[in-house]
């Protein structure tokens, strides 16, 4: 009987290591009994991610009952840390994640020198999503001299992160920041103006985070999504930050349940806005709701005019519907938009006609076309 030659294995290490990105980071290591040219393959990877629920689960765990997830969270930490132990310390780390659970803590420690070997090893992406309980996170030192760093995404939960101030990133260009609270006396918070440590910062999306105060200057941020799903301050229908400075801001998105009150510079190269406002109409919201958030929204919009593709969610619209004599009084607050979407998840669009007389005033050579999209929204191009 003929031996079928083995194609896999004489392929340069760069496909092979694109072969074991597609499995799970502890079915990569298990390759290495193939054969002597599969060994060391998983000892090279550059890009390492250490997912609690998929190494649970993959371990046969049932974590539908919350004390398993504290039962297995020691084999998980010991998994990784053999892992980073186990590596060819001469190869470089491009992507580092860690999404742990929830409901029982890491090992701060461990999280540390994982942190401290990554960036020593030029990584060029860096993801915690990680609760640290009792002994807080604390970030090293040599991750505020790395200059290979370019993506930070960080999630924070019930002050188990500290965050040193001024934080300070020279190259980084993307940052995505997850229930943070901005406040300058706070360890375990981002300063009010904390963004003029990222001088190339090009891609800034806050998620759940108290802005009060905040200042976001970043002169050559292009994208900001600002999203407040999912946090609902005290009786309370709006969100005050203090200045938005962003002169090359291309792309816009704001989503909550609150209305934003901020100031924000001139966007000559907006190009993007994207608005999905679902205010609470329950008691004790109701009578704020109806007063502030029509005039917030309207003012923010204004603030917006520059863009040309604008994207509305069907909620978003009735609140600018709450207020007719606000519409009436004031002209359309994109005035060389081209293109405007209405949209809302499973539902069909009925547009009120006095926010359609709103945002199209003055805007000429209107509705060329409209197309209904899986009933679920409404494109008008301007030519």
């Amino acid at each position: 009987m003929e031996i079928q030659e083995d194609r896999i294995s004489i392929l340069p290490d760069v496909l092979l290591h694109q072969i074991l990105l597609l499995i799970d980071l502890k079915q990569a290591v298990q390759t290495c009994v193939l054969s002597k040219r599969w060994r060391h393959l998983w000892a090279t990877l550059a890009i390492l991610d250490f997912d609690f629920r998929r190494h649970a689960i993959r371990s046969g765990v049932d974590l539908s009952w919350s004390h398993h997830h504290e039962e297995h969270m020691p084999r998980f930490m010991n998994f990784a840390n053999q892992i980073i132990s186990c590596r060819d310390i001469n190869s470089s780390i491009s992507n580092f994640r860690l999404s742990s659970s929830n409901f029982t803590s890491t090992n701060a420690s461990f999280v540390e020198k994982w942190v401290d070997y990554v960036i020593n090893h030029n990584v060029q992406e860096l993801d915690i999503d990680a609760y640290h309980s009792p002994k807080p996170l604390k970030f090293p030192q040599s991750l505020f001299v790395c200059k290979s760093l370019q993506v930070l995404k960080l999630r924070h939960y019930f002050d188990s992160m500290i965050i040193p101030k001024p934080f300070s990133l020279p190259n980084l260009k993307i940052l995505h920041l997850d229930r943070f609270p901005f406040r300058d006396n706070d360890p375990f918070s981002f300063s009010k103006d904390p963004f003029s440590g990222f001088p190339n910062l090009e891609e800034l999306i806050l998620r759940r985070s108290e802005v009060s105060g905040l200042i976001i200057s970043a002169p050559k941020l292009r994208i900001l999504e600002l999203s407040f799903r999912g946090y609902n301050p005290e009786f309370s229908s709006e969100v005050k930050m203090e200045k938005i400075w962003t002169p090359m801001l291309n792309s816009f998105k704001f989503e909550g349940q609150v209305s934003l009150v901020c100031p924000i510079g001139e966007l000559p190269c907006l190009e993007e806005v994207y608005f999905d406002l679902y205010p609470i109409l329950e008691s004790p919201y109701t009578d704020s709701v109806k007063q502030k958030m029509p005039l917030n929204l309207t003012r923010m919009l204004q603030q917006l005019g520059n863009a040309k593709s604008v994207t509305l969610t069907l909620s978003t619209i009735e609140v600018l519907g709450m207020d007719s004599r606000l519409l009436e009084q004031n002209p359309s607050p994109f005035p060389i938009m081209k293109h405007l979407k209405v949209t809302e998840r499973d539902h069909i669009i009925d547009l009120p006609q006095n926010v359609m007389n709103y945002m199209t005033k003055g805007v000429y050579n209107l509705m060329v076309e409209y197309h209904i999209i899986g009933f679920c929204s409404l494109e008008i191009l301007f030519h």
